[in-house]
């Protein structure tokens, strides 16, 4: 039985009315106090922290065009869909009054919020095992959204206690290394507070392990080689015995063995829960979005080229195999979860880290056995230290692997954005961007509110 991302009363609570800067909603004192009294407030609370992730803001819908669409992946071949709001971010003319832009960020700060009411009301919670527990996993969960701010917008409000929507609108755009050493911090709490896995019916809340998974991500993103090296080698020292790669891919994604060996951490769903499933997105379900260099990227024996096929579900519905399920007859929804982070992700990772530090030129070297285990569980063929005689060949290959392997999970933006090759990438499928384009930019409406340019300024290349 999986946990349930349910929005309760509390959610309710935060979300009843409505202010502009940061949609946060003022909850008095008294409210607040009078809200929080036990272990399962805090718990209901958390809940609605999870279920952030699940909603059409983030997850559900408005991060797939920003993470992925965006991405040399996928095409948006329809501009009078939805105003054209996703198709504008596809085609790199997203303006600051893009309703996407504009609800995913709020919808983060709305997370970051119910986070930090956890986070300052845990004393309330008397059982220290538990304490320490939930008080890993909202920090989890905020560094989460903080690391989705920092890598969308760049410099943004870094707000770590439960403020007023008066008192929201005092803090300016916070360095990048601010908000990035906030995560560190955050990401290293949880790794000593939570546990390493759960039983089935707490599976999807965060654990040590996802949190240390997430660490890594965040070093490898600011190039900070050897602390990730360093810890993506204790993860696969440590855990490799609870965690690893599934049998096939087909089987990571096989909706009969979610939360398998291979997922670390997982946005939930459940189709047969009343307004727990959700829908199949439409970059899921048209073939005609996908890029034919990606198609034609894959070898004759890889396994993964088929999990981006498109399988039938019903007259109606054609969805990519690695995202296939069945509707339910009660709910009318699928359930299929979305994976954040998961065990070929450490090892591509620790691939990278290594090959970064230095290049070996050995066939033992660890990068190249991280790099052909992936290749291996794909029936891809596996290279020869001769096929990568040099750095920066290793480099491109870690590259291509990690764009064969996750494709519509959401990595492809952001891995290139990473390694600085969004701009050669993107003129490979006809699109001519600067790096103001790695950024989005910041929602008009948070602008003009603030109206405060040295504090709170908008990003270069947009108005």
């Amino acid at each position: 039985m999986k946990i349930k991302y349910y929005i309760v009363a509390f959610a309710s609570l935060l979300l009843s009315g409505c202010s502009d800067f940061l949609d946060l909603t003022p909850i008095s004192e008294a409210s607040s106090a009078n809200y929080y009294k036990n272990t399962s407030d805090i718990n209901s609370a958390l809940s609605a922290c999870y279920a952030s992730l699940q909603g059409t803001y983030q997850y559900g819908e408005y991060f797939i065009s920003l993470m992925e669409l965006r991405s040399d992946n996928v095409e948006d071949i329809n501009p009078g869909g939805a105003a054209g709001m996703f198709y504008f971010i596809d085609n790199f003319t997203v303006t600051s009054g893009n309703n996407v832009v504009r609800y995913a960020w709020k919808e983060l700060y709305n997370q970051i919020y119910r986070c930090n009411n956890v986070l300052a009301n845990i004393d309330v919670v008397t059982n220290a095992d538990l304490k320490k527990q939930y008080e890993g996993e909202a920090s989890f969960l905020r560094a989460l959204a903080y690391f989705n701010i920092v890598r969308l917008w760049g410099n943004a409000p870094l707000i770590l206690k439960p403020v007023t929507a008066a008192e929201a609108k005092g803090y300016g755009r916070s360095a990048m290394s601010e908000i990035y050493k906030t995560i560190e911090e955050d990401l290293e709490r949880a790794s000593g507070m939570l546990v390493s896995s759960y039983d089935d019916d707490n599976l999807g809340r965060a654990t040590s392990v996802a949190a240390k998974a997430l660490l890594a991500k965040v070093y490898l993103t600011q190039q900070k080689w050897p602390s990730a090296a360093s810890l993506l080698d204790n993860i696969i020292k440590d855990y490799s015995s609870q965690y690893g790669l599934q049998n096939t891919v087909a089987d990571v994604f096989d909706v009969s063995k979610e939360m398998n060996k291979e997922i670390l951490f997982a946005v939930r769903y459940s189709k047969s829960v009343l307004g727990e499933g959700h829908g199949y997105n439409d970059y899921f379900k048209d073939k005609s979005v996908i890029d034919n260099q990606l198609l034609a990227s894959y070898g004759n024996t890889d396994e993964r080229k088929a999990m981006i096929e498109y399988k039938r579900v019903d007259a109606n519905n054609n969805v990519i195999a690695k995202y296939y399920d069945t509707f339910d007859a009660t709910t009318a929804k699928v359930g299929f979860d979305l994976p954040l982070l998961r065990w070929a992700d450490i090892l591509l990772m620790c691939a990278e880290a290594h090959n970064e530090i230095t290049y070996e030129g050995s066939d033992t070297s660890k990068a190249l056995n991280c790099l052909n285990l992936v290749r291996k569980r794909a029936k891809a063929v596996e290279y020869k230290i001769t096929d990568l005689k040099d750095q920066s060949a290793f480099r491109k290959a870690v590259l291509e692997e990690r764009r064969l392997e996750f494709p519509f999970e959401l990595h492809r933006w952001f891995d290139l954005i990473r390694t600085d090759t969004a701009i050669e990438a993107m003129a490979r499928v006809g699109f001519t961007i600067t790096k103001n384009e790695y950024l989005y930019p910041i929602p008009k409406t948070e602008v003009d509110l603030v109206n405060n340019p040295e504090t709170f300024p908008q990003n270069p290349g947009y108005n």
